[in-house]
């Protein structure tokens, strides 16, 4: 992907809702890094109620852009944030959410030279305490066995910007809206480029990571719709039941 020197390489967009100590968290893990203007922060943040909001306008020399007014969820705060970035590409964390290690460096120097791909997916580590049955570290990816189970993890993803600008995440979904863009975006023939690389350390207690009936039945509903076809909408009516079944029966057996 050509980069032009005018602006960012990358944008890091952080939605959040009265995260206050989260946020502090994810902005500091930056501090230092935008000095040669590689990378830029965003922060879309839904209206918090909590001093997140005072903190930002304490804090605007960290922080590129900011945005504070009433979202409808997550995923729109996603959307908002894209619509600030000015980067080739765009990475989504979460308040309390951070890189690892040295994965600032081998990101800047795998953008500086992609050239042919409209995704790049990377591993992340889940800190604890994680939900039973979910593994330490999440590996990408990208074939067909994402219409079975969601083998990306969005804080391990590097979107192109204007690939984001094009397929917004779908506000229909609440909680797996990322699981469906990647459907969609693998049903189209989008090339996904994928690492072992672990980038990110990802805080516990997100929304995706709390099986329940809602999150299989979203998970089931946004299957039908990317994936689409009879036999799909049988089979993952049969597949999600199973895992929501494994997920409780995990849960009971490990108190």
């Amino acid at each position: 992907m050509a980069h032009s020197v005018n602006r960012p390489i990358l944008s890091v967009v952080i939605p959040s809702y009265n995260q206050l100590e989260g946020l502090k968290k994810t902005v500091n893990s930056f501090l230092g890094e935008s000095e040669d203007k590689w990378l830029e922060i965003i922060v879309s943040d839904g209206g918090s109620i909590d001093g997140s909001a005072e903190w930002l306008l304490e804090n605007v020399e960290l922080i590129h852009h900011i945005r504070i007014a009433p979202d409808k969820g997550i995923y729109d705060g996603m959307n908002l944030g894209v619509e600030m970035a000015s980067g080739d590409w765009v990475w989504f964390l979460g308040t309390g959410d951070t890189p690892i290690g040295n994965a600032l460096v081998e990101l800047r120097e795998d953008l500086e030279i992609v050239k042919e791909s409209c995704m790049l997916a990377y591993g992340v580590h889940l800190l604890p305490p994680r939900e039973p049955g979910v593994p330490e570290f999440y590996t990408p990816i990208w074939n067909h066995t994402l219409k079975i189970r969601n083998t990306l993890h969005h804080q391990g993803m590097i979107y192109s910007r204007d690939l984001l600008a094009n397929r917004p995440f779908s506000l229909k979904y609440r909680v797996l809206a990322d699981y469906h863009l990647h459907l969609v975006l693998m049903k189209e023939g989008i090339k996904c480029n994928c690492s072992n690389t672990i980038i990110s350390e990802v805080d516990s207690g997100g929304v995706s990571r709390q099986f329940t009936t809602d999150l299989y039945r979203e998970e089931r509903a946004l299957k039908h719709e990317a994936i689409g076809g009879l036999r799909s909408f049988l089979f993952q009516g049969v597949t999600t039941r199973l895992k929501h079944l494994s997920k409780t029966l995990s849960r009971m057996l490990s108190k």
